[in-house]
């Protein structure tokens, strides 16, 4: 529940030595690497080294080879693997070269086979004809035309009698007449165009048909079963080709990637006359491993390593650390943003408040158990975040729910368990009466809370920064704790102790100087830091600020207020269900079942939806507004993607 701890690692040592360095920073996986001329040391006497990646154009041609012959590259481990690295194109470029010649043979036959198949279709509907496609062929001064019409255009040939033309049908479906029609050569093109505006789909015998249509066909289905073997043969060769190749095609791409990957790293590194310089953050907890990994280089590597903050030029970067059960809710904080290195990871403080918020205004062991149920199948199946969430706020719906009493909507279940436990029928019934001003009065008091406890949380954090406008003269700070707390106490005295504290010696401590502060927090914060209170003059501050303050203020109340939801939702879950229910008793006894299962599942799946979205709403507006700012840099150690989607660099 915080934030990993990082160090600041050094590499420096010979120019020759860089790629291997890189290499082992790389399947190291822990190394964040920034660029070095960003360290104050080095950052007037380093230049940058950029070079085009040698490997790059080795993966694109290798990815594009794989994707030809069906090879699915991933992982391999590539230790045995007999090549050098710049054997790696060459290989490629003769395996690929095998391939084409079978490839290009394999698309040849395959026309063959598809023109074939369409030609023995075509026969199908003209067997029954008596005449030898030589002899028609053969004609000087007729065009003889074979195919189709739908069947409503053959209708209307009769409105182009006057034409040269004579036509044949000789088959017939639900759909088109099978037909030829003969015109003379000098009329072809007005006829073929005349028959073009009626649908006619022209089919082509093919040159190589010769003799009656039994007899072409025959000869057809002939080189039809030879082109298939020839097919067989040519697929049966390039399985070969990747049985032979493909193990070592995936050990070439996995060795690339990591190559090529390592490589990119080189925009990171410097160089001071013969030597480079490397610059990363690693976890503490990987120090003695990352050095490890460099033991065998000897004095030739200077390897060094400073706490995270040693250079303020780097921005140290942050992976949060959380035990199984909070670790889900840290989706929520990457969605708002990481905080900084030296900020409070918030994970605990989201698990907490919005399982507990989720858990009051979704409480239902029934339902909660079916959110719970779903999160789990989520997670195990789907390794979804949110699965994790669902399983964890649907525990805390169905706690709440056993005290509200209510599971799938039936609010008397448990009554006998209530009353042998606790000695009443209801530990809190959501539905009594007077039920309403307390679960909104008590939302109210639970926000209240949670406010406050984000305020402190900002004091300690602006505290820990040596931040002491943010932490004591901020309206999240001390003087707005002051200011809120002594508001919410006169109230509570008021309403409930009948004790009247508005009172000029209590608003003038409680209520006006902490205003007062909150209205000079920049002026004051200023002079902490022995710099001008009032650098754009005291006129401009004061009217700028004068409207800030009416923000501050309503916002404080319209803050408290947002937790109503929070009581207000408790009442519309068991106003849904109440709905439902009223439902099941319209339709009779033998449908009710069915509604109030549909009811059930209806009300899970919206109501869970819209608390859901409600109690972000509250984690963000509301409790991170207030401390966290979420400009954290992401841990982003070097790693190689081995999916053959990646980016080619």
């Amino acid at each position: 529940m915080s934030i990993e701890k990082m160090s600041l690692a050094t590499l420096r040592g010979p120019s020759p030595m860089l790629d291997e360095v890189l290499l082992r920073c790389t399947e190291s996986e822990v190394f964040h690497p920034e660029l070095a001329s960003s360290l104050s040391e080095y950052a007037s006497a380093l230049s940058i080294m950029k070079e085009d990646n040698p490997y790059a154009a080795v993966t694109k041609d290798l990815t594009e080879l794989a994707s030809s012959l069906g090879i699915d590259l991933r992982y391999t481990n590539f230790d045995d693997l007999d090549l050098k690295n710049s054997d790696f194109a060459g290989y490629v470029q003769e395996v690929n070269q095998r391939l084409q010649k079978h490839l290009i043979r394999k698309r040849g036959v395959q026309q063959i086979i598809e023109s074939h198949t369409r030609a023995l279709k075509h026969l199908e509907h003209i067997m029954r004809l008596d005449f030898n496609f030589d002899d028609i062929f053969a004609t000087q001064y007729l065009a003889v035309r074979f195919g189709r019409l739908p069947s409503d255009s053959y209708g209307k040939l009769r409105y182009y009698n006057d034409k040269p033309f004579v036509i044949f049908s000789y088959d017939q479906d639900e759909a088109y007449t099978w037909c030829l029609y003969l015109t003379s050569v000098s009329s072809k093109d007005e006829i073929d165009g005349m028959f073009a505006s009626l649908f006619f789909e022209r089919i082509r015998i093919p040159d190589y048909a010769h003799g009656t249509p039994e007899e072409a066909a025959g000869f057809i289905r002939g080189d039809l079963e030879r082109q298939r073997a020839e097919l067989a043969k040519l697929d049966a060769e390039i399985a070969a080709i990747i049985r032979e190749s493909g193990t070592r095609l995936s050990m070439i791409f996995s060795k690339a990637r990591l190559l090529g990957d390592a490589f990119e790293l080189r925009r990171y590194a410097a160089r001071i006359k013969d030597d480079f310089v490397l610059v990363g953050f690693i976890p503490k907890k990987e120090e003695e491993r990352f050095s490890a990994l460099f033991a065998d280089l000897g004095d030739r590597l200077e390897l060094s390593l400073m706490p995270a903050d040693a250079d303020e030029r780097l921005t140290p970067p942050v992976r949060l650390k959380n035990n199984v059960i909070l670790r889900p809710f840290e989706m929520f904080v990457n969605i708002y943003g990481l905080p900084g290195y030296k900020d409070l990871d918030p994970t605990a403080i989201v698990g907490l408040t919005y399982s507990l918020f989720f858990g009051i205004m979704f409480g239902d062991v029934g339902q909660g158990l079916l959110v719970c149920l779903l999160g789990v199948f989520l997670q195990k199946t789907r390794k979804m975040p949110l699965g994790g969430v669902m399983s964890r706020i649907g525990v805390s719906s169905m706690i709440f729910g056993f005290f509200f009493g209510s599971v799938f909507g039936f609010e008397d279940l448990l009554v006998p368990v209530h009353r042998a436990l606790f000695g009443v029928d209801h530990l809190v019934h959501v539905m009594a009466p007077e039920m309403t001003t307390n679960l909104l009065l008590g939302a109210i008091g639970l926000g209240i809370f949670i406010i406050l406890m984000a305020m402190a949380v900002n004091v300690v954090l602006g505290i820990r920064q040596r931040d002491w406008e943010r932490a004591f003269f901020s309206n999240n700070g001390l003087a707005g704790i002051v200011f809120y707390g002594g508001i919410v106490a006169a109230v509570v005295c008021t309403m409930l102790l009948h004790i009247n504290l508005l009172v000029p010696a209590y608003i003038v401590p409680v209520v006006a100087v902490p205003l007062l502060i909150v209205f000079f927090k920049e002026p004051l914060g200023l002079l902490l830091e022995k710099k001008k209170p009032f650098p754009e003059g005291i006129g401009n501050f004061v009217l700028t600020n004068f409207f800030e303050m009416f923000e501050v203020i309503l916002s404080f109340f319209s803050n408290t207020l947002s937790f109503l939801r929070v009581g207000a939702f408790v009442l519309v879950h068991a106003g849904m269900m109440v709905v439902v229910f009223t439902l099941s008793d319209m339709v009779g006894a033998a449908a009710s079942p069915v509604v109030i299962i549909i009811g059930n599942l209806f009300v899970s799946a919206l109501e869970g939806l819209i608390v859901g979205i409600q109690v972000l709403r509250l984690e963000f507006y509301e409790i991170f507004s207030r401390f966290f700012d979420g400009d954290g840099k992401p841990f982003e150690p070097a790693l190689v993607d081995y999916s053959v989607s990646a980016e080619q660099h």
